[in-house]
């Protein structure tokens, strides 16, 4: 049961300071379930991260959840899920209150617009942690000679279907994934 509390107490955590949405959160997620306690991996973190973008439901609470299933059972699914939408269903209560009361307001506004950089941020900074664990297999691999040609291709394919939205997140994701398993087959990389 220990392990449980570890969850609520990581997951709450993360809650209260997960702005942005799912993408944006992902790296303080990452640096917490990977870095500080060493939960998972970050091969296994990046696996999870791709499941949890095809399942549904929000990125966050679907990485949450399949962290508590792998620590602890159904009981670490419930403590972390719940853990880390508690703050959230806290704050957004209070915000929604206030920004109807006072959204009118330039400086209200003004702040909203100078949040938006520093979620990009986030999200840029998750996404290129994933690029790396993708196209190199961690940061200490970066060269030319180990880049995986294979995770490097699909990436920018699937990057020009998604800007030309031929196909939704969910069929890339899933095709990518059967693309990749051929190819990885065929080539033995």
């Amino acid at each position: 049961m220990n392990i449980c509390l570890e969850l609520i107490k990581t997951f709450l955590l993360i809650g209260a300071f997960s702005f942005g949405g799912g993408m944006a959160n992902m790296e303080l997620m990452r640096s917490r379930v990977v870095g500080f306690y060493g939960w998972m991996t970050t091969s296994e973190f990046t696996d999870i991260v791709s499941i949890s973008e095809m399942t549904p439901g929000p990125l966050g609470i679907n990485l949450a959840s399949f962290t508590g299933t792998r620590l602890a059972g159904i009981p670490g699914t419930l403590c972390a899920t719940v853990a880390y939408v508690t703050p959230a269903l806290f704050i957004v209560i209070i915000l929604a209150k206030v920004y109807y009361k006072y959204r009118s307001i330039d400086i209200v506004q003004k702040i909203l617009n100078g949040l938006r950089p520093a979620v990009a941020a986030m999200v840029l900074a998750a996404a290129v942690k994933l690029i790396v664990n993708a196209w190199w297999g961690g940061s200490e691999n970066i060269s030319a000679a180990g880049t995986n040609p294979v995770a490097l291709a699909l990436t920018f394919v699937f990057l020009i279907i998604l800007q030309k939205k031929k196909l939704g997140p969910v069929q890339s994701i899933f095709l990518s994934g059967v693309m990749g398993a051929v190819i990885y087959a065929a080539t033995g990389f």
